[in-house]
């Protein structure tokens, strides 16, 4: 049991390598797009209705489909370095559509609160853009099924290389451990970031993830 521990830990920490991947590029796409659109909602009226618009779409999209439609779109052949990436740009993109959705509503509030001089609840917009981050890094893991070898295709992989039902339970067990201890700290960090800006106990964010 012990040796399958072993040879899992590498190929999960591996395979977790690549959602953190997806999540750093998906985040940089929805601020990089989401802060702008929540500057011009602001400061013009003549298109805050179709920005409006535009974010209520990108909410309502499927994730999950928005990735094979964008997979059908790609060319099959890219790659960097022989190693094929269409399925991971599809991947990121469909989580980029949802999340810059939510970034562009954070940030919208987080300029509301700075025009009333409230620094500390313009600041929650960092905690609550880690919010969606750690979303995305957990719910990257439908890759797998594109052929992205993020941390739940890994497990998957190794899972049907073992012999007996109880190798392979303790290996989702094992996953399912790892996944726990990642997310719990992170959400910890998150509340008491929130605390810190606030200085007035726990406050609500919101996330409208999947």
């Amino acid at each position: 049991m012990l040796q399958v521990i072993q040879q899992f830990i590498p190929v999960l920490l591996a395979g977790f390598l690549v959602n953190l991947e997806i999540g750093v590029a998906a985040v940089g796409i929805a601020v990089a797009v989401g802060v702008p659109l929540s500057l011009l909602r602001r400061r013009f009226g003549l298109v805050r209705r179709l920005i409006r618009t535009c974010i209520g779409l990108m909410q309502a999209l499927p994730t999950y489909v928005a990735m094979f439609f964008i997979l059908i779109l790609l060319p099959r052949d890219l790659s960097v370095l022989g190693h094929t990436i269409t399925g991971v740009i599809a991947v990121v993109l469909a989580q980029s559509i949802y999340l810059t959705a939510y970034v562009a509503e954070e940030a919208y509030e987080a300029l509301g609160h700075l025009s009333r001089n409230d620094r500390e609840r313009a600041l929650l917009f960092l905690p609550n853009l880690m919010r969606g981050f750690v979303v995305v890094v957990m719910s990257s893991g439908f890759g797998a099924a594109v052929g992205v070898s993020e941390a739940v295709s890994a497990t998957m992989r190794q899972a049907e290389r073992l012999s007996t039902p109880g190798e392979r339970i303790l290996l989702f067990a094992v996953a399912i451990a790892f996944f726990a201890v990642v997310v719990g700290s992170l959400n910890v960090l998150i509340r008491r970031l929130i605390r810190h800006f606030t200085h007035r106990g726990p406050v609500a964010y919101r996330w409208g993830g999947r």
